[in-house]
C-alpha cells in the first residue's frame, strides 16, 4: 500500500492555499489566471490520487473498472498540469514584450497546447496499461505510462531551453519554481524507478505551486510597494524644497546687507559721481535681490514640474551691462580678454523674463570661464525685429578647452523636462549646461554648439522677446540695411523639415557670408515670398511633410515677381530623376549623400 500521509498533507496545504489566495480580491493578470488554474488543477489531481489510493484496498484478484479508470484519469490529470505548466513557463519568458504583441504570442501558445494535450490524451486512453500488486505496494506500469514520462522529459527540455534563452533573468523570482520542478522531478524519477509504488509526482506538484504563490506578482504587494515609493517622492520634495528654502534665505542676506550699508552711508558721499556711484550698486543689489525672490516665488510650481515665465519691460542697456560685469568679476585674475559687443540693431526696451534671461547667458558665461585657462571669451550680441518681435542672436565664443562631439550629443539629445533637483537649483546662476538649454526651450528658444577639443566653443543662442511697435519699425528698416546694404550678405531659404540636416546645412553656410533662414513647411516658405521678403537662392528639400517640392515651387511661380532660383535635394536613390525635376522648373539638384560638397559647389555657382 502506498504511504497516503504524503498525498494527504499536501492536499491540505493545497486547501489552505486556495482559501488564502482566493479571500482577497486580485488582479487578473495573465499570471494570475494560469495560477489559478493550476491551483484547481492541483487540488483535482490530488483527489483522484488518493481515490486511486483507496481503491487499490479494495482490490482483491481482479482490477476493477473503477480503479482502471481512475489511472486513466491520474495520467490525464499529469499531461494537464505539465501543459499548464509549460504555458506558465512560455509566459514568463516573454514578459519583455508589448501587450499586444504578448496576446498574439500567448494565444498561439495557448492553441499549439490545447491541442497537443487533446493529442496525447487520446494516446494515453488508448495505450495499455498494467498493475502490480505483491500485497506489500501496488503501482500501474506499461506503454500508456512510459509514454507520459516521455511527453514530461520532452516538457522538461522545452523548460530548459526557455531558461538558457532568458539566462540574463533566471536570478529573478519567477525561474526559481521552474528550476526547483525540474530538480526535484530528476529526484522524484530516481526515487520512484527505485520504490515503484512511491507516488511522488502530485506531492511535488503542491509543493511548486506552494511556492509560486511568493513568485508571482502579487497585487498586494504591489500596491505597499507604490505607497512607499510615493512616500519616498513626497519625502525627497519635501526636503529638496526645505533645503531650497534655507540656501534662498542664505543668499538673500547678502544683497539686503549691501543695499543697508550703502544707504547708510549715502548721505556722508560728498561728490555726484560718488553718489552716482553708490545708486548704481544699490540697483545692481536690488535686481540680483528680485532676482532671487522671483526663484522662491516659482517654489510653488515645483508639484507640478513646471515653471512660470513673467514678461516684464526691461532696460537692454542695463540688462547687457551686467551682465558683463558679472562676467569680469567672474573672470577674476585669469588671463581671458573679454569682448562684449552689443550692435546697434538691438532694442533698447525689450519685454520678456529677464531673470531667466540672465540665468541663461550668465550659465553659458561661466561655463566658458571655468573652461577657458588664458585666451579670450567674445560675446556678440544683435537682433532682427519684424513686427513688435526682436529675435535676439547671442554669439557667445571661447578659446577654452572645447568639447566632444560625443559630450555635445549628450547635452543637445536631452529632451527630457527639468527635474526636481534642477528646479530647485532655479536660484543659482551656475546651472548645467544640460539645464540651461532645457531653461531656454523653456522660454521657446534655441541653442547650437560648436566645439573642437583644445580649440574653443561657440554658443549660438535665438531668443524672441516683445519690444515695442513704434520701435519695431525702425528697426525693421536697420535690419535690412544692416543684412544687406552694409554687409552685402546673399539671403538663402532653405525648406527642409529635418532638423540634423539643417544644423549641418548651417554649419556649412557659416563659412560665407550668407544670411540663412529656415524653415519646415512648403506653405511657409510661399507666404514668406508673398509677403515680399527677397531671398537670393532657394533650397527645398523633396521629402517635405505636407506640400511637396514641386507643389511649393509650381505656387511661387504663380507670383509673377518671383525670379529666384530653387534648388531641390535629392537622395542617391533618386539621382535619375534629376533631368524631370530641372524640365520642371527647379535651378538645380543636390545630392544628400555628399551633401558638403554639393552645397558648397551650388553657392558658389548660383550667388
Amino acid at each position: 500500500m502506498n504511504i497516503i500521509w504524503l498525498q494527504a498533507t499536501s492536499l491540505i496545504y493545497i486547501i489552505l492555499l486556495i482559501i488564502v489566495y482566493f479571500s482577497k480580491k486580485r488582479l487578473k493578470t495573465k499570471e494570475n489566471q494560469i495560477y489559478e488554474k493550476l491551483l484547481f488543477a492541483n487540488f483535482i489531481g490530488l483527489i483522484i490520487e488518493i481515490s486511486c489510493m483507496f481503491s487499490a484496498t479494495m482490490i482483491d484478484a481482479k482490477i476493477p473498472l473503477r480503479h482502471y479508470i481512475l489511472t486513466k484519469g491520474l495520467l490525464i490529470y499529469y499531461l494537464g498540469f505539465i501543459f499548464m505548466y509549460s504555458y506558465y513557463v512560455f509566459l514568463i519568458s516573454k514578459n519583455n514584450l508589448t501587450i499586444k504583441k504578448i496576446d498574439s504570442y500567448l494565444k498561439k501558445v495557448k492553441k499549439i497546447c490545447l491541442v497537443l494535450f487533446i493529442i496525447t490524451s487520446v494516446i494515453i486512453c488508448k495505450l495499455p496499461i498494467k498493475f502490480f500488486d505483491d500485497g506489500v505496494s501496488m503501482y500501474s506500469y506499461g506503454k500508456s505510462v512510459d509514454f507520459l514520462r516521455f511527453v514530461f522529459i520532452i516538457s522538461m527540455v522545452v523548460w530548459i531551453v526557455a531558461l538558457v534563452k532568458n539566462y540574463k533573468h533566471i536570478k529573478t523570482k519567477k525561474y526559481t519554481p521552474i528550476i526547483l520542478f525540474i530538480l526535484l522531478a530528476g529526484v522524484g524519477g530516481y526515487v520512484q524507478s527505485v520504490y515503484p509504488g512511491l507516488l511522488l509526482t502530485t506531492a511535488i506538484e503542491t509543493f511548486i505551486v506552494f511556492l509560486m504563490y511568493f513568485t508571482i506578482e502579487n497585487p498586494d504587494l504591489k500596491v505597499v510597494n507604490e505607497l512607499l515609493r510615493n512616500k519616498e517622492l513626497v519625502e525627497r520634495q519635501m526636503e529638496d524644497k526645505s533645503r531650497f528654502l534655507f540656501e534662498i534665505s542664505q543668499d538673500i542676506k547678502t544683497p539686503t546687507k549691501n543695499i543697508l550699508g550703502i544707504t547708510k552711508n549715502f548721505d556722508k558721499l560728498d561728490n555726484d559721481i560718488d553718489k552716482k556711484d553708490a545708486v548704481r550698486l544699490i540697483s545692481s543689489n536690488a535686481n540680483d535681490l528680485l532676482f532671487k525672490l522671483n526663484n522662491v516665488l516659482d517654489i510653488s510650481s515645483m508639484d507640478a514640474n513646471k515653471i512660470k515665465i513673467k514678461e516684464e519691460y526691461y532696460d537692454t542697456t542695463m540688462f547687457f551691462k551686467t551682465i558683463e560685469s558679472m562676467t569680469q568679476n567672474a573672470i577674476g585674475n585669469k588671463n581671458i580678454k573679454l569682448k562684449f559687443e552689443i550692435n546697434s540693431n538691438v532694442p533698447q526696451r525689450l519685454n520678456g523674463d529677464d531673470v531667466k534671461f540672465k540665468q541663461i547667458l550668465m550659465s553659458v558665461l561661466l561655463n566658458s570661464v571655468e573652461n577657458t585657462e588664458n585666451g579670450f571669451i567674445n560675446v556678440n550680441i544683435g537682433s532682427i525685429v519684424k513686427y513688435d518681435v526682436a529675435r535676439l542672436v547671442i554669439k557667445i565664443e571661447d578659446s577654452g578647452v572645447g568639447m566632444s562631439l560625443y559630450k555635445i550629443n549628450s547635452i543637445l539629445d536631452d529632451n527630457m523636462e527639468l527635474t526636481l533637483d534642477e528646479i530647485s537649483k532655479l536660484n543659482k546662476l551656475d546651472m548645467d549646461l544640460k539645464a540651461t538649454i532645457k531653461v531656454i526651450k523653456l522660454l521657446g528658444g534655441s541653442i547650437n554648439i560648436k566645439s573642437k577639443k583644445d580649440e574653443g566653443t561657440t554658443f549660438m543662442i535665438v531668443l524672441d522677446q516683445k519690444c515695442d511697435i513704434e520701435q519695431s519699425s525702425d528697426f525693421m528698416k536697420n535690419v535690412e540695411k544692416y543684412s544687406s546694404d552694409i554687409f552685402g550678405r546673399k539671403r538663402v531659404l532653405l525648406v527642409n523639415n529635418d532638423k540634423d540636416e539643417n544644423f549641418k546645412i548651417s554649419n556649412i553656410l557659416g563659412e560665407y557670408n550668407i544670411d540663412l533662414n529656415i524653415t519646415m513647411t512648403g506653405k511657409d516658405c510661399i507666404d514668406r515670398v508673398n509677403n515680399g521678403e527677397f531671398y537670393n537662392l532657394i533650397i527645398i528639400d523633396d521629402e517635405l511633410n505636407g506640400i511637396s517640392a514641386l507643389q511649393t515651387l509650381n505656387e511661387l511661380n504663380k507670383n509673377k515677381k518671383f525670379k529666384t532660383p530653387v534648388i531641390v535635394m535629392l537622395k542617391k536613390d533618386k539621382e535619375h530623376f534629376k533631368r524631370y525635376y530641372i524640365d520642371d522648373g527647379f535651378k538645380d539638384t543636390i545630392q544628400k549623400e555628399n551633401i558638403e560638397e554639393e552645397i558648397k559647389e551650388k553657392i558658389n555657382k548660383h550667388l
